[in-house]
């Protein structure tokens, strides 16, 4: 892992918005919407809500738009000339001690050469990727409201765009991320300025525990949850403090693989009815025919 990489994780909270100052551009402002008597929402920014059976994670990540592709290739193309940069000292420096290695008279001390620099290239070049760039992480901590037998709803503030759930995972300075990722299929969905996106219901309770055939590491934990991100069941009722906000359903649509970038339990999200279902590994689109 590049210490560009790990400077980045060492940085990241369940969510942190990006330092103010900051030269690179921001590509998610995130924070949490405290639990208050009164809630005031920002019509510029953008929220989504998710109610759980119990206190619950869930990390997203933001979907770069074409904007965004080209700042991350501005970032790296930047960031691969600072690198090019050093190589040139190291290489000088490298070439010197071979040099000084080679004038030494037989029976001195021979000085150390020093680990020859490996030359940074556009294919061996190590950058953060943008996903944890632009990530989101909700819960399990900051809830906005908790209701009876540890029900907790959770309501967030981020940059108005596409993100997808990359699963329930949990990451906080100085503790190893815990959870799954949904790396072999998930979902995304938009989320819009002056609205609250209702991501829906976690609903946890006869979870069935994942199992893997035997010897076999690589095959994807296959959660089965009663309802993952659907909608809430009657008797979960809006907090009233939202009554006057506007809330619209999350839509959601099947979202392809990506990389495992914590190291956790590797997995998919459950089959959701009219979004997704897998053909083995194969990820198959319900939304495709609306």
């Amino acid at each position: 892992m590049s210490k560009i990489l790990l400077s980045v994780l060492a940085s990241l909270t369940l969510a942190s918005p990006a330092l103010a100052g900051d030269k690179h551009p921001s590509f998610v402002e995130t924070k949490a919407v405290k639990d208050k008597p009164a809630v005031t929402l920002d019509p510029n920014r953008a929220y989504v809500m998710l109610r759980t059976d119990q206190a619950s994670p869930l990390y997203l990540m933001r979907v770069p738009t074409a904007a965004d592709q080209a700042s991350y290739a501005a970032m790296r193309a930047e960031a691969l000339a600072e690198a090019r940069e050093k190589y040139a000292k190291k290489r000088a420096s490298y070439e010197r001690a071979v040099k000084a290695l080679a004038e030494t008279p037989n029976g001195a001390p021979r000085p150390r050469l020093p680990e020859k620099p490996v030359e940074p290239t556009e294919a061996n070049f190590e950058f953060t990727p943008f996903g944890l760039l632009a990530a989101v992480g909700i819960g399990p901590l900051d809830r906005f409201a908790k209701g009876k037998g540890g029900t907790s709803t959770y309501l967030q503030e981020l940059t108005p765009g596409e993100y997808r759930v990359y699963g329930p995972m949990a990451l906080a300075n100085g503790t190893a991320p815990l959870g799954t990722c949904f790396c072999m299929g998930s979902v995304r969905f938009e989320v819009r300025a002056g609205e609250i996106a209702d991501m829906g219901v976690i609903l946890t309770d006869k979870v069935v525990a994942a199992k893997r055939p035997a010897g076999n590491s690589s095959m994807p934990a296959l959660l089965e949850i009663p309802n993952f991100l659907g909608p809430a069941p009657a008797e979960m009722t809006l907090d009233p403090r939202l009554a006057q906000a506007k809330i619209r359903r999350a839509e959601y649509h099947p979202i392809g693989k990506l990389p495992n970038y914590f190291g956790l339990a590797l997995g998919r999200i459950p089959e959701m009815p009219g979004v997704l279902r897998y053909d083995r590994d194969r990820i198959v689109d319900l939304t495709a025919a609306k």
